[in-house]
C-alpha cells in the first residue's frame, strides 16, 4: 500500500482497456483502503488497552528503564511512544547521533501522556549510553543502582564516579522507587558489529537485572535501515529473513530469548505519523506493561507474606 501511486502510474500505462483498468483500480484501491482502515482500527484498540490497563495498586506508575549504547535510540523510543499517545510528533527527550557522545548526561524521567491527551500510569527512565572501554559512558553499577532504586530523579552521571559516593543516594528504596522493567536497546542494524566491550556491559546488568527477579525486554530499533525489504513497507517485518537474522544475532549476542525481542522503528525524520510504526511500538509496549505489572504484582505479594523484597519472572531463567 506504500507504493499505491507507483502502482496506478504502471497501470495507466498498460493496454488494457478501460473497464478493466476500471475494476483493477476500484479493487486494488478498495484492498489499500481496507487494509489502512483494519491498522487504524488495530492501533486503536491497542491504545484503548493500554489507557486502560490497571496496574498494580502497590505503585502509582510502572518504572522501565532504558540502556543500551550512545545512539541506539533510547531516547527516541520515548519520543516514539509519546508521539503515538499525543497523536503528534514528540521530541522532548534530545537524542544523539550514533556516533557521538550522550545527550542523556542525567535520569531523566519521561512520563507517558499529558493533561491534553491523557495520562497513563508509565514511566520511562532513560540513562546515559554505554560506550566502548571501561571508564566510558554509563557505569554498570550506577545503571544496577537505578534499577534498584538507589538513584534519584535528576542524579548527574560521573564515570569516574559511582552513585555509593553521592549524599542522595537512596537507601532504602522501596517498591514505588525500583524499576519494574529493564528494556535493552539495541539498534538492527549494528547488531552485528556492536562492540563485545559494549555487549558485555549488557550482559552485566541483565545479569544484575535477573538476580533481582526483574523482567528484560530488548526494543531492536532501526529495523528499516536493517533491511531495504521494509523500508517502504514496514508492515512486511516479520516477513524479513533479513530481521530474523538480526533477531537471532541479538538473542545469540545477549542471551535474550527470541520472544523477549521487539523489533521497532523509532520517528525520526518524519513529520507526520504512520500506523505501521505505531503497531509495532504499540506491541511492544504492551508485552513491557504487562511484564513490568507480573512483577510488581510478584514483588508485593511476596513482600506482604514472606516479608521478602525478592521475586521473579519467568522470561529469563
Amino acid at each position: 500500500h506504500a507504493n499505491h501511486s507507483i502502482y496506478l502510474h504502471w497501470l495507466s500505462k498498460k493496454s488494457f482497456n478501460f473497464s478493466v483498468k476500471h475494476y483493477i483500480r476500484n479493487s486494488f484501491t478498495h484492498f489499500v483502503n481496507s487494509k489502512q482502515k483494519k491498522n487504524c482500527f488495530r492501533q486503536d484498540e491497542m491504545l484503548n488497552y493500554l489507557r486502560n490497563y490497571k496496574i498494580c495498586k502497590k505503585v502509582p506508575e510502572l518504572h522501565f528503564l532504558l540502556h543500551g549504547p550512545v545512539g541506539a535510540g533510547k531516547s527516541s523510543t520515548i519520543n516514539t511512544i509519546n508521539s503515538i499517545f499525543e497523536n503528534r510528533p514528540y521530541h522532548l527527550s534530545l537524542t544523539s547521533a550514533p556516533s557521538g557522545k550522550s545527550y542523556t548526561l542525567e535520569v531523566s524521567t519521561f512520563p507517558i501522556g499529558s493533561e491534553h491527551s491523557g495520562r497513563v500510569p508509565f514511566a520511562f527512565y532513560d540513562v546515559m549510553g554505554l560506550e566502548e572501554g571501561k571508564n566510558e559512558g554509563m557505569h554498570t553499577d550506577d545503571i544496577i543502582s537505578a534499577l534498584k532504586g538507589h538513584i534519584p530523579e535528576d542524579y548527574e552521571f560521573q564515570p569516574h564516579a559511582m552513585i555509593k559516593e553521592d549524599k542522595r543516594y537512596i537507601s532504602d528504596p522501596t517498591l514505588r522507587d525500583k524499576i519494574h522493567c529493564l528494556v535493552s536497546v539495541l539498534p538492527a542494524d549494528k547488531v552485528t558489529i556492536m562492540s563485545d566491550s559494549v555487549i558485555n556491559k549488557m550482559k552485566t546488568v541483565r545479569a544484575a537485572a535477573s538476580a533481582l527477579g526483574m523482567p528484560q525486554m530488548v526494543f531492536m530499533t532501526k529495523v528499516d535501515e536493517a533491511c531495504p525489504m521494509i523500508k517502504d513497507d514496514l508492515s512486511k517485518v516479520y516477513q524479513s529473513k533479513k530481521v530474523k537474522e538480526k533477531v537471532y544475532e541479538c538473542s545469540n549476542r545477549l542471551g535474550v530469548p527470541i520472544n523477549c525481542i521487539f523489533p521497532v522503528k523509532n520517528y525520526h525524520e518524519e513529520t507526520v505519523l504512520n500506523e505501521s510504526v505505531n503497531l509495532l511500538m504499540l506491541e511492544a509496549l504492551k508485552q513491557i506493561v504487562t511484564a513490568a505489572n507480573d512483577y510488581v504484582e510478584k514483588c508485593s505479594g511476596k513482600k506482604s507474606s514472606k516479608g521478602s523484597r525478592a521475586c521473579s519472572w519467568h522470561c529469563f531463567v
